[in-house]
Order: C-alpha cells, then sequence, then structure tokens
C-alpha cells in the first residue's frame, strides 16, 4: 500500500479491548496486519477478563477520562477550549444536540466528543469509524460536527433495533459510510432512508482470524464423558436459553445421557440458575461464566454439538449472526440454531447445521437429538460449516473490503444513494496517555 494514499484512521469503541467482541479486535489485527495505520479512543477501559490477542494490537490507545472529579476537569476543560476556539460552531452543534437531537446525545456525549474533536485535530486523523451505531457514533457524529472530520459507523444488532428509526436514520444521513454485518440489517437500514436520502451502506461480514483458531487439521475434538452440548452467550433474553434448558429436561427424560455447559455472564444469571434448580439440572447444566478465548477454544474441542435458540426479545432486540456460530462451524462443531435475523445467511438447514422455529424447546430438543443419535450426520454438517466459514467469514478476507472502503473515500460526500453488498464477508486513562508498549500490556 503506498503511504500517501493512507487515511489517517481513528477507531472509536466503547469499551476496548473487550471479552465479548473479539470480532473487534481481529478486525483491529488483520488492518495492521493489512498495513493500515490506525489510532484507537475508549471510552471505557477493559473490565475482567481480556482476550490475549490484545497484546497484538500496536496502534496507541487513549481511554477517555471518566473519574470525578479529575476525569470530569479534564473533559470541561476540553469543551472550553473548543469553545474559544469555534464559539458559533460549539454553541450551534451542542444546542442542536440538547434541544433538537436530545434523543441523541446528553451533556457528557457533548464532553466527550469535545475531548475526541481535540484529540483527531491534533494528531492529524483525517477519518473516524465508530463502533456501534449507539453511543460510539453519537460522539463521533457531534466530534464531526465539531471538527470537520468525516466519520462512519459499523452497526451491529442491539444498537440497531433499539434505536429510535429517526435518529438511526439521522446518523446514516451525516456518516461517511456504513458498514453492517448482515443483509438484514442493510435491508432495514436501508427502509429508514427517504428515496432522496444519501447513504452509503455495506455489508461486510464480521469474520474470523483463522490465525487464533486450532487449523481444522489440527482441532480434532477431545470428547467429553458424556455428550457435551456447549453454548456460548451472553446471559440475555434473545439467547434464548431458557428454551435450551426446557429441551435439556426434556431429553433426559427421554433417556439421554447428556451435560451441558453455558459459557458467558450476563443479568439474566440468576433467572437461568432458578430453572436449572426447578428442572433438576444441577448435575447436567453447568454455567461456566465468562471464559478467555484459549479457553472457550478448548470446550468447542469436547463439545458433541454446540445450540444457540436466539429469539427475538420483548423489546426488539436480536442477534445478528453471532461469532460463536461461526466460531462453531470453523472448530467442527455442529450447529443447531434459529433463523432469526442474519442466521439463515449462515446456517443452511441440513447443509451445515440445522434451524428450528425460535421459541420452541420440542423442536430443539428433536435436533439436538437428531445430531446426537447421527455421528454420520455431525460429521457431514462439521465438514461443511467448515467450508462455509473458509468462503465467507475469513477476517482477512473481509478486512481487505473494510480498508478498500478507507482508502476509497471521497474527499467529499457522495450525493447518489449507493448501496453495496460484497459476496464475502477497530491517550488517556484518566488523563495519562497509553504508549504502543503499555497498550500491549492490557491484555
Amino acid at each position: 500500500m503506498e503511504r500517501d494514499r493512507q487515511p489517517h484512521v481513528a477507531y472509536l469503541i466503547k469499551c476496548f479491548p473487550r471479552l465479548s467482541e473479539t470480532f473487534i479486535l481481529h478486525e483491529v489485527l488483520e488492518l495492521e496486519r493489512q498495513e493500515l495505520s490506525l489510532r484507537i479512543f475508549s471510552i471505557l477501559p477493559p473490565t475482567g477478563k481480556v482476550n490475549q490477542a490484545a497484546r497484538e494490537v500496536r496502534a496507541p490507545v487513549t481511554y477517555f477520562p471518566n473519574g470525578f472529579p479529575a476525569g470530569w476537569i479534564i473533559l470541561i476543560a476540553a469543551a472550553l477550549r473548543r469553545l474559544l476556539k469555534s464559539p458559533g460552531t460549539f454553541l450551534r452543534v451542542s444546542l442542536e444536540a440538547i434541544v433538537r437531537f436530545h434523543h441523541i446525545a446528553t451533556p457528557r456525549h457533548i464532553l466527550y466528543a469535545a475531548y475526541l474533536a481535540e484529540q483527531l485535530e491534533r494528531e492529524g486523523i483525517t477519518h473516524l469509524h465508530a463502533h456501534y451505531a449507539n453511543t460510539p457514533t453519537t460522539v463521533a457524529l457531534l466530534a464531526h460536527q465539531f471538527t470537520g472530520i468525516p466519520f462512519s459507523f459499523t452497526a451491529h444488532a442491539k444498537d440497531i433495533y433499539l434505536s429510535p428509526r429517526d435518529t438511526l436514520a439521522y446518523k446514516m444521513k451525516q456518516a461517511r459510510l456504513v458498514v453492517t454485518c448482515t443483509d438484514y440489517n442493510r435491508q432495514y437500514l436501508t427502509s429508514l432512508l427517504g428515496r432522496d436520502d444519501t447513504a452509503s451502506i455495506h455489508r461486510i461480514y464480521h469474520g474470523l482470524d483463522l490465525r487464533h483458531f486450532p487449523a481444522p487439521a489440527t482441532a480434532s475434538p477431545v470428547p467429553s464423558a458424556r455428550p457435551l452440548i456447549l453454548s456460548v452467550a451472553r446471559l440475555v433474553e434473545k439467547k434464548g436459553l431458557v428454551y435450551l434448558l426446557q429441551a435439556c429436561r426434556s431429553l433426559i427424560d427421554r433417556g439421554y445421557d447428556l451435560d451441558c455447559r453455558i459459557i458467558g455472564d450476563g443479568p439474566l444469571r440468576a433467572t437461568l440458575e432458578q430453572q436449572i434448580h426447578d428442572l433438576a439440572l444441577g448435575d447436567r447444566v453447568e454455567l461456566c461464566g465468562a471464559e478467555t478465548h484459549e479457553r472457550v477454544i478448548q470446550m468447542y474441542r469436547q463439545a458433541t454439538l454446540f445450540a444457540l435458540p436466539s429469539i427475538v426479545a420483548e423489546n426488539g432486540d436480536r442477534d445478528g449472526i453471532p461469532n460463536v456460530l461461526v466460531e462453531s462451524l470453523y472448530m467442527g462443531v455442529p450447529v443447531v440454531s434459529t433463523p432469526v435475523s442474519g442466521i439463515p445467511e449462515l446456517i443452511q438447514p441440513g447443509h451445515n447445521g440445522l434451524l428450528v422455529p425460535p421459541g420452541d424447546s420440542r423442536a430443539l430438543a428433536e435436533a439436538v437429538a437428531q445430531l446426537l443419535d447421527s455421528p454420520r450426520l455431525r460429521e457431514r454438517l462439521a465438514a461443511a460449516g467448515r467450508e462455509t466459514v473458509l468462503a465467507e467469514f475469513d477476517t482477512s478476507v473481509n478486512a481487505q473490503r473494510l480498508l478498500a472502503l478507507f482508502l476509497n473515500l471521497e474527499p467529499a460526500p457522495s450525493r447518489t444513494n449507493r448501496i453495496a453488498t460484497f459476496s464475502h464477508p477497530p491517550a488517556n486513562l484518566g488523563g495519562v496517555h497509553l504508549s504502543r508498549n503499555a497498550t500491549r500490556k492490557v491484555g
């Protein structure tokens, strides 16, 4: 890549690195491998366990100051400097955000944006890219309005379907381009724009950084004592785990000798623990909590099959294409899921996995039983699943598409509506700058 063609790209992320968002980490690493120089801004510092691959990130990471009072003093000082530098722009943007677009921005967002704007201008950033269409994109939008630096964003799942439609449309109109991870999402986002509105919406699948997974030839299973049903999910409604527990009870009552492990944590943990108790599954089902990437790999190798019975939650939240399904397919673990959102773009029933109606524990139990009863079916689905991942969900391929978008950014917004689909599927901590070496210690 010619250095003079490189944009100076900054990534804005709510929390980096985050164990449940390895796809962002892998995207950052792959863009760096493809010689894009990145700068990362994270609104929040990481908490809990962190993927060890975060050590490989070369980009400097700046964490927004958030503590009280020191962090707020830094943010307010940045806002005052912005006010003195461009009083008209600062007042216009801030007032519009608070009065007209109060559903998009709060005073905290304005302070974040003023702080970020100062950092972007100081470092000569030419493009800002946010992950998630909610808070990060709100801050990116305001920073763009303060500075004129163009921005784009990647929209995923909850951030799309829990955002007010007019808010999301406004953000898309202001962005230079929008990326999303499924055709299902792309069609929904497109529907929010009027016929004469301008937007550039691109579908690029999330992918796996295959360097961080065992090659299929070396990923032979390490079977557990009993057949093992594995699920990796945040403990939230949209994952449909209550139906998985009901299916386990049904299967055991039918004479199947099995174990189930659920990796992940979340607000429904107590509810699921109570359900496990009520269904007398305490000796068969384990809620493992959050685990590192390396431990999850070990679990994949022990699993007989993977189950993720996703549903559309009552508030409208839903999955896109859960990355754990992609991981399972690549690791040779046959999958049972549901045709919610973008999942059918990954799973073709009977070819590389099984799909059952959402919220139907009986159908889920039948599909699991079908896999438990047929090693040959499991082997066939697993082989086809690996081929699907290699063909469409390789991060190195998908990151090339994202890099091409960054390299081909126009100097001024296009006035044509461009909808693109690719066939293949990124300092201060309380005011203290993190160097590259310090960044690597995050992991």
